[in-house]
């Protein structure tokens, strides 16, 4: 998909020179990646996209909030998007666990990994012995996939149908792309080579995104709001 290819030909760059991470305005610090603690299938690949689909469950909801445990008072750890797929290890009362257990990275008794809510490395927040497993609600998993909202997409709406949460925001990205080229900011070749707005994780609870346009350092990121169709560096 045009993601995937944005995502190979971005972490290239990265890689080359090391800055191009999105970089949060307020403290300067780096947006970072929640680390995907995917269950280990097979040392061989599969052969299709069929294949590597077989027995998985997709989102149905904008987002699934992964907890640490089997109960929305325990902490997140992240979450799922729209019609992303995952296994399901397990089922209890409801929820859903995606993934084995694994290094809870625990200091002064607080989690790492844990970015809202319940921190506190105990069993009551699912950490035994250093370590948790990931949950999501059951009722936001469907064995059928969503339909995809780019496969709608007309012609003018394709630079951007990459892009995270299209469905919800498609008008907000579109304008902002069009406009954004009409002045000579950024390039179609631009929205291509990045696949479209990427949800921001410096602004985690908030409907931001951005791209890069003329590179892929800190100078080059654009930032968009899709609830207001502000677009700010």
């Amino acid at each position: 998909m045009m993601r995937a290819t944005a995502t190979l030909m971005l972490g290239l760059v990265l890689a080359g020179c090391g800055s191009a991470s999105e970089t949060d305005e307020a403290n300067n610090a780096s947006e970072t990646a929640v680390p995907v603690n995917a269950v280990s299938t097979s040392a061989v690949a599969p052969t299709s996209a069929a294949a590597s689909d077989a027995g998985k469950l997709w989102v149905t909801t904008e987002r699934a909030q992964r907890h640490s445990c089997p109960s929305e008072e325990c902490g997140t750890v992240g979450q799922l998007f729209f019609r992303e797929g995952t296994t399901v290890l397990e089922r209890k009362g409801g929820w859903a666990r995606i993934t084995r257990l694994y290094d809870a990275s625990c200091s002064g008794g607080r989690s790492e990994f844990v970015d809202k809510g319940n921190a506190q490395c105990t069993a009551a927040n699912g950490i035994v012995d250093g370590k948790f497993a990931e949950w999501v609600k059951a009722e936001q998993l469907s064995a059928t996939r969503p339909a995809d909202p780019a496969a709608t997409a007309a012609e003018d709406e394709k630079l951007v149908a990459g892009s995270d949460d299209f469905g919800k925001y498609r008008r907000a990205f579109v304008t902002a792309a069009r406009s954004l080229i009409g002045e000579g900011r950024c390039t179609a070749g631009d929205f291509e080579e990045n696949g479209g707005w990427m949800k921001s994780s410096n602004h985690r609870d908030e409907p931001i995104y951005f791209m890069y346009c003329g590179g892929f350092t800190a100078a080059n990121r654009i930032y968009l709001d899709a609830s207001s169709g502000r677009v700010f560096t």
